[in-house]
């Protein structure tokens, strides 16, 4: 009965916030992936919001405890794998996402998806294409600047020794840089802000063709839903361990 209060309390809480964040700060709906970062709260929105931060408090400390056991947990089964399979050395691995991360976002500035034809799946290029060519026909354009990558957390793994596409990791990505939706004819700001600010983003990647490309971007609120799945670790025979 306790966990389930608890864990009620806490998705109603964090509920609150989400609808605070709807009423008191603009939508978040560009950059790769189709997210942007947030534009300044307003006064009463931040007052609110550190309202409900206090009240809510122990709650959100467990929810942190919780998700750090978690990251530790999957940061060691990483490392258990790459003793034996080097396409999940982590060194190598951050390096890896790092040049797809900035590749996305060099095509997505240029509007342009091809670009990145050799860091992402084809499904993933036809889709984001899809979104940049139905803002130009809005007469939209996103625009992203001073990317700057601040820290990666895996939070899920899959590894399949018998079928290479099945391979798949999963990452938190928290970058600094300027988001924010124009209206080409006037030149308005109609989404986000021009100030620096922090994005968090979760990238999924899939081994093709001997590298790791990308597949997914999705919002920050997915991370706990990796991180509480089951890693899927295969042995020899194929069985998961």
């Amino acid at each position: 009965m306790m966990k389930t209060l608890t864990t009620t309390h806490f998705i109603t809480g964090f509920s609150l916030l989400l609808l605070l964040l709807l009423f008191f700060s603009e939508a978040a709906t560009a950059g790769p992936g189709g997210i942007i970062k947030e534009a300044s709260k307003t006064l009463w929105g931040q007052i609110i919001m550190f309202g409900l931060l206090l009240f809510f408090a122990p709650l959100i400390i467990w929810y942190s405890i919780k998700r750090h056991i978690l990251i530790k947990r999957t940061q060691k089964l990483l490392q258990q794998i790459a003793l034996t399979d080097s396409r999940f050395e982590w060194i190598e691995l951050k390096d890896r996402f790092t040049q797809v991360f900035y590749w996305v976002h060099t095509a997505w500035d240029q509007q342009k998806m091809s670009l990145a034809q050799d860091h992402v799946t084809d499904w993933y290029i036809k889709n984001q294409q899809f979104l940049l060519d139905k803002w130009q026909k809005q007469g939209l354009e996103n625009k992203v600047s001073n990317v700057k990558i601040k820290s990666m957390t895996p939070l899920y793994i899959v590894q399949n020794i018998k079928d290479d596409n099945k391979n798949r990791i999963t990452i938190e990505i928290e970058a600094e840089m300027r988001d924010f939706m124009v209206d080409k004819k006037t030149g308005k700001v109609v989404e986000g802000d021009k100030k620096l600010g922090d994005v968090t983003t979760i990238w999924s990647f899939v081994w093709r063709n001997d590298h790791w490309v990308l597949n997914l971007i999705e919002a920050d609120d997915m991370s706990m839903d990796y991180l509480s799945e089951k890693n899927k670790v295969y042995a020899t025979d194929g069985v998961a361990v």
